[in-house]
C-alpha cells in the first residue's frame, strides 16, 4: 500500500473568528465516493475557490482521479450533506442532507463533467438522510473461477441472474434510488427524464420508528435490498431488514420492509463503547458484516456472518419431528483491536468472481492516529501506512497550526479495488495504491492484471486504477498478453469491442517510457477503423433485389494484384457508391484526414521499423483499410470533385491519390519486405507534395497516469487548481507518425474528433481529462452522417477519458 498523491487546497488567509469557526467545524464528516469511471465526488465545508474562508457550507465537488487539480463544483448546500452516492455507471449522483432534502444530479445531454443538472428532488422535512443507494438494474457479469485460465471470454465470464430492484413490464429495471433517515424512515424515489415530479413511496423500516446512527445497504440477487442498522449503543441489537420496492402503476409504487435475524455485540470491557461503523463486506449479494466500535481505550473491528444452523431437537419431539429444521443466525468470525479511534471504514464495492469466499476480500480502515490499515477478510493486518509525519510536513499548505486538527473522515475503494481515496475533515484528498484483491499476499501478477483488463473490456468499467498500479516492468508483458488473448476471440466479439480494446492498449503504451510512438499509432488505427465504418455505413445498394454489399465488393477488388487505382474502378461500378452531395461535403474533413494519414504512412515506408510492440506499418489490416478508403474517395471524387482532399504540391499535374494508392499496394504485395525501388519512389513523393505531420495527442500533457509518474518520488504533493510541472511530459518529440520531427503546438488549436482547426482563440471547447484532446462544444452537423460521427464520441474521448468544458485562459 503506497500513497500516490495528496492534494490540498490553496492556503487561505483567516481571521480569528474564522479560525474559531474552523475549530468548531472539525466535527463535520467530509464524504468521498469513487464512481465506476474513477471520478471522485467529495463534500467539504471549504469552498476551494474561496481564499478568505467566507463561503461556509457543504460544497459537493467532483474531479477525475487522473487530474484531481481540475475540479468542478456541482452544488452548495447551507445544510450539512450527509449522503453521497454514485449510480452503477458513474453518470448520476445522489445527494441527501441533514434536513431531509434528497436530490439526484446527472451529466447533461452532452455528457460533460462540468455541466450537471438536477433531474429530480424530494424534501422529507425533519428526516435526516443518513444513507442511500441507487436501484440495481439487473446486469451482472462475473468470472467463473474454474475457467479463469480459459482464453474464450464467453466461457470465462458469465452473466449472473440478478433481478432489478424495481421491475416494470417485461422485467426491465427502472432507475431510482432508496434512502434511509435517522428516524427509521425508508423512501423510494423513481427518476424520469420527462421533467415531471419524482414518484416516491415511504414506509417505516421497523414496526415503530427508532433512532438510527449508522446504516448500510446492499443488494440481494432477488432484487431486494438488505439493510443493517444500529443506534450506536452496544447494548442495543444490530437490526437487519429486507426491503422490496414494487411498482403499482405508472404514477405510484410501494415499499415493504421485513424483519431478518438480529444480533447483539458482546464486549468484556467496562468502559462505554459506541458503534461507529457498520458495513457489508460486499455491496452485492453479501451476507457478511464488518462492525466498528470506539471507546476511550481504542476501537474494535469485528466481522459477522449469516449462517445456517441446526438446533438439536428434544427427544420428546423426535417421534413427531423426523427432519431437522435449520435456522439462520449471525455468528462472530474474527476481531481486530487498535489503540486509536476508528474514523473511517470501507469495503470493496464488488467481486468479479462467482465464488466470493475464495476471493481475498478485505477491509480498509483509517484511525485517529493518522494510520491507514488494510485488513484481510479474517481481519489480519496486511499492510499499514503511517501519515503522521507526512501531515506535519504539509501543515503550511493546509493552513492549520497543528496536524492533530486533521482527521480522516471518509474513504472509498475503486470498483476494481486497486486504489482508494481518503478524505480528511479539511476536504483534502489522499490517493493510495492497494494490492489487488487476489494478490494481497504478494505483488500483482501479469495474469491477474490481464484478467482485470479483460473484465473491463467486457463490462465497460474504467481501467485507470489498474494501470497506475502496474509496475513499469510489467506494462509491456501485460499489454502483449492482453493483445494475444483478444486476437483469439471470435470475430463477433472482436468487432464489438475493437474500439475499447484499442483504447486500453494505447493507454498501457502511454504509461510506458519511450512508447509514445506506439500509442500514437494505435490512436490513428482507432480513428482509421471508425472512419472506415462511418464511410461504409453511408453506402447503399442501388438494386435491392441484388444480394451484394458495396463494402465487400471493394475488399474483393483489392485482392487482385492491381496497383493502378483507375484500373480497379470499372470492376466496381458507380451506382452502389452514389452518395448525396451534401453528405460528401460534410465528410470532407474526415476524407482529408485519411489522405494525410496515407501520405504519412508512405513517408515512413523507407524507415527502419521496430517489430517490438505495435507499428502501423506492420499491420496489413490498417494498410488495406487505407487502400479501401482511398478507393472510395476516388469514386466519390468523380461524382463530386469538391469532396476530394486538398494537397500542397510542387508539381501541378501530380495525381497524389493515385501515386499513394500505388505505393501502398506495392508495399502490401511485397509483404513489408525491403525494396530499394519502392523506397526511392517514396522519397520522391515526399519531395513532390507537402506532407503535414499528424498527431493524436496534445504536445504537452499534465496527468497522473503518465511516464513521468515513474520518475517522481512518491507521494506527490498537489494543490487544487494548479497543474503540477513534475507530471508534464512531451509526446510530440517522439511521435513516430511525424517521422521524428519536433512538432509544433498546433494540436492546441485542433479538434481531434472532427479533424478540423478550431482557431487560435476559441471561446470555449471540450477537453479530455486523459489525453487533453480538444473538441468544439457545438459542431456544424449539417447531415446525418456527420451527426452520427460526432455522437459516437459524445460520451467519451477516443482514449476513454471524459469531456470537460474549458474556457480560454482558465478552467
Amino acid at each position: 500500500m503506497d500513497l500516490v498523491y495528496s492534494i490540498f487546497r490553496k492556503q487561505a488567509w483567516k481571521t480569528q473568528f474564522q479560525n474559531e469557526q474552523m475549530e468548531e467545524d472539525m466535527c463535520f464528516k467530509c464524504l468521498a465516493k469513487i464512481s465506476a469511471n474513477n471520478i471522485v465526488a467529495w463534500v467539504t465545508t471549504f469552498d476551494l475557490d474561496d481564499h478568505v474562508n467566507i463561503n461556509w457550507g457543504s460544497h459537493v465537488y467532483i474531479a477525475d482521479l487522473n487530474v484531481p487539480w481540475k475540479y468542478h463544483k456541482i452544488t452548495s448546500n447551507n445544510c450539512t450533506v450527509t449522503t453521497l452516492e454514485w449510480d452503477m455507471y458513474g453518470y448520476s449522483l445522489l445527494i441527501g442532507d441533514k434536513n431531509g432534502a434528497v436530490s439526484i444530479w446527472t451529466c447533461s445531454t452532452d455528457h460533460n463533467l462540468t455541466n450537471w443538472v438536477q433531474v429530480g428532488s424530494k424534501d422529507f422535512r425533519g428526516e435526516p438522510i443518513i444513507a442511500g443507494t441507487f436501484f440495481h438494474l439487473g446486469k451482472k457479469l462475473m468470472l467463473v473461477n474454474e475457467k479463469a485460465d480459459n482464453i474464450n471470454y464467453f466461457e470465462k465470464f458469465n452473466y449472473v441472474r440478478f433481478t432489478p430492484s424495481l421491475r416494470t413490464w417485461g422485467g426491465t429495471g427502472l432507475p431510482g434510488c432508496l434512502v434511509v433517515s435517522a428516524t427509521g424512515m425508508i423512501a423510494a424515489l423513481l427518476t424520469n427524464d420527462s421533467g415531471e415530479p419524482m414518484i416516491s413511496a415511504t414506509n417505516s423500516l421497523a414496526v415503530a420508528r427508532y433512532c438510527i446512527s449508522v446504516v448500510d445497504i446492499s443488494y440481494r440477487q432477488n432484487g431486494n435490498f438488505l439493510i443493517v442498522t444500529s443506534d450506536g449503543r452496544p447494548r442495543s441489537p444490530i437490526h437487519c431488514y429486507e426491503v422490496s420496492v414494487k411498482l403499482v402503476n405508472e404514477k405510484s409504487c410501494t415499499i415493504v420492509s421485513q424483519w431478518l435475524p438480529s444480533f447483539f455485540l458482546t464486549f468484556n470491557e467496562t468502559v462505554d463503547r459506541v458503534i461507529s461503523h457498520v458495513k457489508f463486506l460486499l455491496r452485492e449479494g453479501s451476507e457478511s458484516l464488518v462492525i466498528g466500535s470506539n471507546s476511550s481505550n481504542g476501537c474494535i473491528i469485528e466481522t459477522w456472518e449469516l449462517v445456517k444452523k441446526t438446533n438439536p431437537i428434544n427427544k420428546v419431539f423426535k417421534k413427531v419431528i423426523t427432519e431437522d429444521h435449520p435456522t439462520v443466525c449471525w455468528i462472530k468470525k474474527s476481531s481486530f483491536t487498535v489503540g486509536a479511534q476508528l474514523t473511517a471504514l470501507a469495503t470493496p464495492k464488488m467481486s468479479i468472481s462467482y465464488n466470493q469466499s475464495s476471493c481475498s476480500q478485505y477491509v480498509v480502515a483509517a484511525f485517529s492516529n493518522h494510520q491507514v490499515c488494510c485488513l484481510s477478510r479474517e481481519l489480519t493486518q496486511q499492510c499499514l501506512f503511517e501519515l503522521s509525519s507526512y501531515c506535519e510536513d504539509n501543515i503550511g499548505k493546509i493552513g492549520l497550526q497543528h496536524s492533530s486538527n486533521i482527521q480522516f473522515s471518509d474513504l472509498d475503494i475503486s470498483y476494481l479495488g486497486n486504489v482508494f481515496v481518503v478524505c480528511d475533515n479539511m476536504g483534502n484528498l489522499y490517493l493510495f495504491q492497494l494490492l489487488s484483491v487476489a494478490e494481497l499476499n504478494g505483488p500483482l501478477t501479469v495474469a491477474y492484471a490481464t484478467l482485470q483488463l479483460e473484465y473491463c473490456l467486457v463490462t465497460g468499467l474504467d481501467w485507470w486504477d489498474l494501470a497506475i498500479s502496474l509496475r513499469p516492468n510489467m506494462l509491456e508483458a501485460v499489454c502483449n498478453r492482453f493483445s494475444e488473448n483478444f486476437q483469439k476471440q471470435s470475430q463477433v466479439l472482436q468487432q464489438k469491442e475493437y474500439t475499447t480494446y484499442l483504447s486500453i492498449r494505447s493507454f498501457l503504451y502511454k504509461m510506458m517510457p519511450g512508447a509514445q510512438g506506439k500509442r500514437s499509432d494505435l490512436m490513428h488505427l482507432m480513428t482509421l477503423h471508425s472512419i472506415c465504418n462511418a464511410f461504409k455505413n453511408v453506402l447503399r445498394v442501388s438494386d435491392i433485389m441484388v444480394d451484394r454489399d458495396p463494402a465487400e465488393n471493394i475488399s474483393n477488388a483489392l485482392k487482385e494484384p492491381i496497383v493502378d487505382i483507375d484500373k480497379i474502378l470499372p470492376s466496381l461500378g458507380g451506382k452502389d457508391f452514389t452518395v448525396e452531395p451534401s453528405t460528401l461535403q460534410s465528410l470532407h474533413q474526415l476524407i482529408q484526414w485519411v489522405a494525410q494519414l496515407a501520405l504519412n504512412v508512405v513517408s515512413r515506408i523507407p524507415e527502419p521499423r521496430d517489430n517490438v510492440g505495435y507499428n502501423l506499418l506492420n499491420d496489413l489490416y490498417a494498410i488495406n483499410s487505407i487502400r479501401e478508403l482511398l478507393l472510395m474517395i476516388r469514386i466519390w471524387g468523380l461524382l463530386r470533385p469538391n469532396c476530394l482532399p486538398v494537397f500542397i504540391k510542387n508539381i501541378d499535374n501530380l495525381d497524389v491519390l493515385s501515386v499513394t494508392f500505388r505505393l501502398l499496394s506495392r508495399f502490401v504485395q511485397l509483404g513489408g519486405e525491403h525494396d530499394e525501388m519502392l523506397f526511392d519512389e517514396c522519397y520522391t513523393l515526399q519531395s513532390q507534395v507537402n506532407i503535414t505531420p499528424l498527431s493524436s495527442v496534445a504536445a504537452g500533457i499534465h496527468e497522473v497516469a503518465s511516464p513521468a509518474l515513474y520518475y517522481q518520488h512518491l507521494p506527490l504533493k498537489l494543490v487544487f487548481g494548479q497543474e503540477p510541472d513534475c507530471l508534464r511530459y512531451n509526446t510530440s518529440s517522439i511521435d513516430t507518425i511525424t517521422n521524428g520531427k519536433q512538432q509544433s503546438d498546433y494540436m492546441k488549436d485542433y479538434d481531434v474528433i472532427r479533424n478540423v482547426y478550431i482557431g487560435k482563440c476559441p471561446l470555449i471547447v471540450k477537453q479530455c481529462n486523459r489525453c487533453e484532446g480538444k473538441m468544439q462544444l457545438v459542431g456544424n452537423s449539417r447531415t446525418a452522417a456527420i451527426r452520427v460521427w460526432e455522437n459516437r464520441w459524445a460520451r467519451n474521448c477516443r482514449c476513454g477519458g471524459r469531456w470537460r468544458t474549458v474556457k480560454v485562459g482558465g478552467q
